[in-house]
């Protein structure tokens, strides 16, 4: 049995076949670190696909709220106007467009299925010991100290949510902020790699975090969807 992470997936529902085709579903987990949503064109969709693969194989699949899914509960719930979800920074076009095809329960269904879902899930890797998987990391604004001075990882997501979802799940604080001293390894997405540190689409991994975003829907400027095994410290990349 092996442990899998991915994120960003960003509606490239073909994609994401072909890179998880690898995978048992019976015997395998697979974490799906956010941002299901926007920017591809089968992002609905594939959202409702790993939802019935979550039905299908309980236990086996997990998906944790991104920004993006943030961004389909606001919509929903008349908190985030369709003209922002629409432009270019938010990328929401695709799903807005699947959206309107469903009636008023059909939409509920959806934004109480994403209402639900887990900001982060911890696995146990052999290389990092207990690992926190979320989708964008930290917030500086939102950090709890244990009292040796080390940052609680857990404490300082939870707070981090509840003090603002948006802002929690739209930060990339984790890159810019110390983080030798997280007391648990954290695993995160959100952020191209492009955009950090060595400026590669290459999976980026420091001494107490990994970022696992390698520019999937970035393919036209060299982007590729990758997956992250945490047994076996393999990365593949489509």
């Amino acid at each position: 049995m092996s442990a899998w992470l991915i994120s960003d997936i960003h509606g490239e529902k073909k994609t994401f076949e072909k890179i998880t085709r690898h995978i048992d579903y019976n015997e395998d987990s697979l974490y799906i670190l956010g941002d299901v949503l926007d920017r591809g064109k089968d992002s609905l969709e594939l959202l409702l696909d790993i939802r019935g693969l979550m039905q299908d194989y309980p236990g086996h699949i997990h998906l944790i709220k991104g920004n993006h899914e943030l961004f389909c509960e606001m919509y929903i719930k008349g908190t985030l106007e369709e003209r922002i979800w629409a432009s270019s920074g938010f990328g929401g076009k695709p799903t807005i467009k699947s959206l309107k095809k469903l009636n008023k329960e059909e939409m509920n269904d959806i934004c109480c299925f994403i209402e639900k879902l887990p900001i982060y899930m911890i696995v146990d890797s052999l290389y990092f010991g207990n690992t926190v998987l979320t989708h964008a990391g930290l917030d500086a604004d939102s950090i709890i100290e244990n009292d040796d001075g080390s940052v609680n990882v857990i404490k300082s997501i939870e707070m981090g949510y509840d003090r603002n979802p948006y802002n929690f799940l739209c930060s990339n604080d984790i890159h810019r902020m110390p983080t030798t001293n997280l007391d648990q390894f954290i695993v995160v997405g959100h952020t191209p790699c492009i955009y950090l540190e060595g400026a590669s689409y290459e999976v980026l991994r420091r001494k107490r975090y990994m970022c696992i975003d390698s520019g999937g829907c970035h393919r036209d400027l060299g982007g590729k969807q990758s997956i992250y095994c945490v047994d076996t410290d393999e990365v593949i990349y489509v």
